[in-house]
């Protein structure tokens, strides 16, 4: 009698479980056939960061601008950074863009950029702020395409900058003394450039060498007394892209590698 009790319970029990759902069968989600990747399908956008092999890293970054508004950009970068930043007052670096790519939002006038650079953030004006960039002092040479360039299709242009960045993120920063001139190069070409930074003449040296030679300097009266809130020193990959909420959104890329990587001589490791 128990045992017929115990397979009547079991038999109730079966009764009790709700019924499973029905498999679904499987749809191709993705066959990867376009670029950037999708953001309707994948968080993530395209990042490399790797040693080519051939004595160069590669930095590339491929993405999507936002649908946030029809106003405005929003900027990625993609770096690989000094490990003694402090140490490091001189940067020299060949860089070679080898695709670039810059769109425009049909119902957003803001322009988009994408660029390839050596950067680094000095020193900091006022009072440091942890976390944030805000009067911090940031150094760059940067090859660049904008998207409402009148230049010949990849034509970059190789400039030297000393920034005051005036938000937290630096995404908002103005230019301390006029942008440095060092000529244009084509994608596919290299470009050796190079920062120096004389802290006792308060001064910024920008230079290009090689088949182009080009140099110029940038001084500063703000006091430098104080590190920057942010310390780094970068090479560093740039997608600024418009953002756009009425029209279908915008795609930026940059590829580029950089070799023949020099520090001033105190900085080595």
């Amino acid at each position: 009698m128990r045992s017929i009790f115990l397979i009547s319970a079991f038999a109730a029990s079966l009764l009790s479980v709700p019924s499973v759902r029905a498999l679904e069968t499987f749809k191709v989600y993705d066959l990867f056939s376009t670029f950037p990747l999708d953001p309707e399908r994948w968080a993530d956008t395209e990042r490399v960061r790797l040693i080519t092999g051939d004595g160069s890293v590669r930095l590339m970054q491929r993405t999507w601008g936002t649908r946030s508004s029809d106003a405005g950009v929003t900027a990625q970068s993609w770096s690989t950074n000094f490990s003694n930043p402090a140490t490091i007052n001189e940067m020299k670096a060949r860089i070679t863009v080898n695709a670039i790519d810059v769109k425009t939002c049909a119902s957003n006038p803001a322009v988009t950029e994408s660029r390839a650079r050596i950067i680094g953030g000095f020193f900091n004006v006022g009072t440091p702020t942890p976390g944030s960039q805000a009067n911090d002092v940031i150094a760059q040479v940067r090859l660049s395409r904008a998207s409402n360039s009148s230049d010949p299709a990849g034509l970059l242009h190789v400039q030297g900058i000393l920034s005051l960045c005036v938000s937290a993120d630096c995404n908002s920063a103005s230019t301390i003394g006029n942008i440095v001139d060092l000529g244009t190069v084509k994608v596919g070409a290299p470009a050796t450039v190079q920062i120096q930074w004389d802290q006792p003449g308060k001064t910024f040296h920008f230079a290009r060498s090689g088949s182009t030679t080009a140099a110029g300097t940038v001084a500063y009266a703000q006091s430098d007394a104080s590190p920057p809130s942010v310390l780094f020193r970068q090479l560093s990959t740039r997608v600024t892209l418009a953002n756009c909420q009425s029209a279908p959104r915008v795609k930026g890329m940059v590829d580029a590698v950089f070799d023949n990587v020099y520090v001033n001589q105190s900085a080595l490791p």
